[in-house]
């Protein structure tokens, strides 16, 4: 009886300390999940009396197969979404686009002027340095929770991309 307690005990220390693929990690200002990698996490401050604030990332797929973002979920304001700016006419628009496709072996970038998660009805201000909990869903690597630190904007030239296979 005692080799079989000692065998159990082995067995759930075993479960418990094997990683899955699916299983999510974090590091700061970096995250995985399945072949998803997230890096350069970070979220604009606002004024005072913004009702909105947006949060911007890279997510490289390191996969086989193409991955989508089809989800986000925060407790930072009322609703969490992802949208899209773009240049029409002159005019920049923002609309709700609910996903952002990631190719196997590419990159999708959510920066200032193009795809981010937007945060509308804010609960409070984002303030230099805060950090909160954004949820991702991915349709085929699952749920990953990132932590965000807010910042002032980067400059134009801190993210150059344009050499590395990307979506936007």
């Amino acid at each position: 009886m005692k080799n079989f307690t000692s065998g159990m005990a082995l067995a759930f220390t075993l479960l418990f300390a094997i990683k899955t693929p699916s299983q999510a990690h974090s590091h700061k200002n970096m995250a995985t999940v399945g072949d998803i990698l997230i890096t350069e996490i970070w979220a604009r401050t606002t004024p005072k009396t913004a009702k909105t604030g947006a949060a911007f990332f890279i997510i490289k797929n390191n996969g086989k197969t193409d991955d989508t973002l089809i989800g986000v979920s925060s407790g930072l304001a009322k609703k969490t979404e992802i949208h899209q700016s773009s240049m029409e006419k002159g005019i920049m628009k923002m609309r709700h686009v609910g996903k952002v496709a990631v190719p196997a072996g590419g990159i999708g970038i959510l920066k200032p002027g193009s795809f981010h998660i937007m945060f509308m009805g804010l609960y409070n201000p984002i303030n230099k340095g805060d950090e909160f909990p954004l949820t991702l869903t991915f349709e085929k690597s699952g749920i990953l929770k990132i932590m965000v630190k807010a910042q002032k904007p980067k400059s134009k030239g801190a993210m150059d991309h344009s050499k590395k296979k990307k979506v936007e």
